[in-house]
């Protein structure tokens, strides 16, 4: 090719192609034009994710085999509300605001009640249904959801109840109005009423001769799950079996002696799974709460459950 040809050559290559306005428009119309978007195909989506499912897959395989340092793997149990572990206290977290804890098994506890004091003769109470019930030093105050059924509301109040013979809902520490509620699943156990703006905790007992109402047991006055007994200079007992036996010694072995009342500087302390701590006094082979009980074999069953 000679270069004298050029213009010849590019005449037939171009075709008559003419660099005009036209021309110019149709390239710059390219040249703006938005570069296409690749296309993923779906076939390779799904191959892609099958992938990296197989992946996940086997490294979680592999950390299966991988064995735990230092530990096993961990294991989550599962408990209904309100129960407890076969054998177990109740922890901190479970008790009411103020509650007592009972020793450790194996050690000797010191005197401990939650009765609250005499002032003036008479203890803080409660007579409702012609039963009386006892203000408990502890818990200080319990939740609203502990409660059972209404028992209505306090209608006298007086400083000296032993002087009422009415059948009215009477107490000398809950003011007139104040609602009483059975607390759940302890009927003619233990009532609530709301005292200095705290709902708080009575425990049946005895009162000037009264104690028992007609038909009634010591099983009666002692209603509920109990998970742990602890006897003042003896020992502790939590263990669920023990706890059981000699709950069946108590309530089945006693023998009523008289409506009386009193405390002395030995006590039995019986403890609820709702976390509520109760009281027995103690004098030689008796029980004392709602009338004294004389029950030597429980004694001699409790001092064989601590050893």
């Amino acid at each position: 090719m000679k270069l004298e040809q050029l213009p010849q050559i590019a005449e037939e290559a171009l075709g008559g192609l003419k660099a005009d306005e036209a021309l110019y428009r149709k390239i710059k119309g390219r040249m703006d034009r938005p570069a296409p978007r690749p296309v993923f195909p779906l076939k390779r989506a799904v191959a892609l994710a099958c992938s990296l499912l197989l992946v996940a897959g086997l490294g979680l395989a592999a950390l299966g085999r991988l064995p735990w340092i230092g530990s096993d793997v961990p294991e989550i149990t599962t408990l209904a509300a309100g129960a407890l572990p076969e054998g177990a206290a109740l922890m901190a977290r479970d008790l009411p605001k103020g509650s007592i804890r009972l020793g450790e098994p194996g050690s000797v506890p010191g005197y401990q009640g939650v009765w609250a004091r005499a002032s003036g003769g008479n203890f803080p109470m409660i007579r409702v249904g012609g039963a009386y019930y006892r203000l408990l030093s502890n818990p200080s105050s319990v939740s609203s959801s502990m409660l059972g059924v209404s028992l209505g509301s306090v209608e006298v109040f007086t400083d000296e109840p032993a002087l009422d013979s009415s059948a009215q809902t009477l107490s000398n520490i809950a003011p007139v109005g104040a609602a009483v509620s059975e607390i759940s699943g302890m009927s003619g156990t233990a009532v609530a009423a709301e005292v200095d703006g705290k709902l708080r905790v009575f425990q049946r007992v005895s009162f000037s001769g009264n104690a028992l109402l007609g038909g009634e047991s010591l099983s009666s006055t002692l209603r509920g799950n109990v998970v742990g007994l602890q006897l003042s200079g003896v020992g502790t007992v939590t263990d669920a079996a023990l706890v059981s036996s000699l709950m069946s010694t108590l309530l089945g072995e006693a023998s009523y002696q008289s409506g009386s009342t009193r405390t002395t500087d030995q006590a039995l302390l019986i403890q609820y799974d709702n976390g509520l701590v109760l009281q027995m006094a103690v004098k030689g082979s008796s029980l004392i709460a709602c009338g004294t009980w004389s029950n030597p074999s429980f004694f001699d069953a409790f001092a064989n459950a601590v050893q």
